[in-house]
Parts: C-alpha cells; structure tokens; sequence
C-alpha cells in the first residue's frame, strides 16, 4: 500500500513538472490571433501586407463568386481582396516567419488612386493568426468627387445602349444612314442649284445647321413610324391567334415601350428646336413655291 502511494506521488510530481515547463518554454506559448472589423466600399481593395515573406495560408469566407482574390505562390508578401457589390468576408490569415516582420492592413481607393493604412502589427519572430472581418459597403452616391473620363463616358454610353433592343438600333442604324446619305445629298444639290440659278441666296451656316436638324427629326419620325406599325402588328396577330383560334404563337418580341417613348421624347425635342430656330433666329432657308 505504501508503494503504491509512493508510485502516485512520482506521477503527480512528474505531471507538474511537465505542466510548468510546458507554461515556462516560449515555444509552446500560443500565437497571437487579433482580429479587426474593417468596414470599405464596394470597389475598394483590401490589402494584406508583410515585409517578408510571412503570409504561409488565407482562408476567405463569404460569397467567393462575387470576391476577386490574388492568385500569388504562398509564402507570400501580400494579399489583396475586392468586390463590387455589398459583401461580407472573413478571412483568416496565419503569418510565420523566423525572424521580425511587420504586417499591414491598407485599403486602396481605386477611384482616388489612394492607400490608406488601416493599422499594422510588429511582430519580432514567430507565428501570428490575424482575423479579418471585411465589410464592403456600398459606394457613395455622390458623384461630385468621380472623376469624367472617357472610358467613363463610353461605359456609359454601353450601358445605355443596352436597354434598347437589338432590332430597335438595327433600324435607327440603317435610317440614320440612309438619311443621312440622302439629307447631305439634298443639301449639297440645293446649294449648288442655288449658285447657279442665283434666284435664292446660297445656304449659310445657319440655314445648313436647320436643315440637318429637319434631317434627324425625318428620321427619329420614320423610325418611330415603322417601330409603332411592327409592334401593333406583332400585338394583333398574337391577339387574334390566341383569342380567336387558341393558338400561342412564339414570335421574336417586338413590342418594347421604352424605345417608342424615348423616341418620342427626342423628337419632340428636336422639333421644337427646329421651330425655335425658325421662329426667334431666322434661321429656315428660302424655298421656292
């Protein structure tokens, strides 16, 4: 019994000893994890920055399919993560690296062309767990600080293009053409006519300036007048298929509201225009009877 109790003090003994050295040794102390709450807009890039080769491993949680994520060979120096849209990530990031190094947070504005520093960890040697969570919020409405290029203003353009349909821009394409090739035509044909026959002053600036301006109302008119014809036509054929005789017809979509009310727009537009040109400037060539 005595022995025993002796063979239990030994473990006890040894169990602490192992304990305290286990508390005492620098290399079983565990890794600092901070973690930051780091709140950016959508479009802005989150960098992840080291002065050595100390990231070893990134894990990103959240929508991946909306995140762009740097594709670099680990260990690495840096790691960079952006969205366009209104997302949330949390990544997890383990630094290691035997000697000092020192690890940066930095948000790029893409738009101002700007770095702003977060905050940064020094970090003598060692392993380090730092946890972020990203908020990516989204933009500032306020367009005063965005600055008007020319990719902006194409992108613009594209984006704007793209609420038209298809066959709508095939046939302003081809009636802008077409009118402008018989409007430059005509212009050109009455000028010369004019000089020869001297019955009416020569066209000047001003009076070319109304007829291009009549040019592009005859077109947005022809244009408007042939998209109204095939769409109503398209609405009474469909109609009277399915009413009449049950029958669904599958046609290319025509009918599109938007373009007949842009048009109609612009070319109230333009005719008022014309007319104030006429009425205010005197600006309507001399026709003859």
């Amino acid at each position: 019994m005595i022995g025993w109790l002796n063979k239990e003090r030994w473990i006890l003994v040894a169990l602490a000893l192992v304990l305290t050295a286990s508390i005492l040794n620098p290399g079983y102390a565990a890794a600092p994890s901070p973690q930051e709450n780091v709140s950016l807009y959508a479009g802005n890039r989150l960098i992840i920055s080291s002065t050595q080769q100390a990231i070893r491993s990134v894990v990103v949680r959240g929508n991946l399919s909306a995140a762009i994520v740097s594709n670099v060979n680990y260990p690495a120096k840096n790691f960079t993560i952006t969205t366009n849209s209104t997302q949330l990530y949390t990544l997890n990031i383990w630094l290691s690296y035997p000697s000092t190094y020192t690890t940066a947070i930095t948000i790029n504005d893409p738009v101002s062309r700007s770095n702003s520093l977060y905050t940064a960890y020094y970090v003598s040697a060692g392993d380090m767990n730092l946890t972020i969570f990203a908020d990516f919020q989204p933009a500032p409405s306020n367009g005063g600080e965005i600055p008007l290029t020319w990719s902006s203003f194409f992108g613009w353009f594209s984006q704007f293009g793209n609420a038209f349909p298809l066959w709508i821009k095939i046939l302003y394409t081809i009636l802008g053409a077409q009118f402008t090739f018989v409007g430059y035509r005509w212009i050109k044909f009455e000028d010369d006519k004019r000089r020869i026959e001297g019955h009416l002053p020569p066209l000047d600036r001003g009076n070319r300036i109304y007829l291009w301006i009549d040019v592009a109302f005859r077109t947005l008119l022809a244009g408007f007048i042939i998209s109204l014809t095939l769409m109503l036509g398209e609405t009474v054929i469909t109609s009277v298929a399915q009413y009449l005789f049950f029958v669904t017809l599958n046609l290319f979509p025509l009918v599109d509201l938007f373009s007949l009310f842009f048009v109609a727009v612009l070319g109230l537009i333009i005719y008022l225009a014309r007319e104030g040109l006429d009425k205010f400037l005197d600006l309507k060539p001399m026709m003859e009877d």
